[in-house]
């Protein structure tokens, strides 16, 4: 085993956690070619699959002994981050594509939402439908008319938007008042513009590859 304290690449790079994972992140994470992650239980996965994996991060309550792995190991035990958090912390990289963190319980959903909020690393959380990840500043994308889009506010929020079948422009977005799930573009080209607060983008999980081609990194 190698220990290491992080990753850097300067490419994208997928991570697989213990929550749901389904056939169709494991035939998605193969066909990427991209390295894999395992965040602690995430390796029972990559394991069961003959994934090749590239480090495994987290406190190793789950996955027993790894004296003899042959990936480079980050041994976090930390009690006051979950995997998901440990795991964006040790790696540096253009973005990571993360599975297994979304779906079964709601409080594991809910708090990965928290940490991709806090993070300073551009984290694409993948569930069953959907695809999340922070809003950036500025937004520009070109997508399929009707493409659902959403938006929502982990804090108090004010958004600009151009294309969209329910405009943002001067509305106060709060996860305690006026949200806005369920909108969807009516032109091809969407801008958004975040001028305050933090909101979190949802996308119809078949258009990943379109999102990353156009995110500004």
């Amino acid at each position: 085993m190698t220990n290491t304290n992080h990753f850097t690449f300067t490419q994208g790079v997928n991570l697989i956690g213990g929550g749901s994972v389904n056939e169709q992140d494991i035939n998605d994470i193969i066909k990427s070619g991209k390295n894999l992650f395992c965040a602690d239980s995430g390796l029972n996965y990559a394991l069961e699959n003959n994934l090749v994996v590239s480090g495994l991060i987290g406190d190793l309550d789950s996955v027993g002994s790894q004296k003899d792995a042959p990936y480079p190991v980050l041994f976090d035990q930390s009690q006051d981050t979950n995997d998901l958090e440990k795991s964006l912390n040790a790696i540096k990289a253009k973005y990571i594509i993360c599975y297994g963190f979304l779906g079964g319980r709601i409080d594991h959903s809910l708090a990965s939402f928290n940490v991709i909020s806090k993070s300073k690393q551009i984290a694409f959380l993948i569930g069953e439908k959907d695809i999340c990840v922070v809003c950036p500043k500025y937004l520009k994308l070109n997508l399929p008319i009707g493409t659902r889009l959403a938006l929502f506010p982990m804090d108090e929020t004010l958004a600009k938007s151009k294309g969209l079948k329910w405009d943002l422009d001067g509305i106060l977005l709060s996860p305690k008042g006026r949200i806005s799930t369920s909108n969807e573009n009516v032109e091809e080209n969407v801008e958004i513009w975040i001028d305050d607060g933090l909101a979190l983008a949802i996308f119809p999980r078949k258009i990943l590859p379109k999102i990353i081609n156009q995110w500004p990194f």
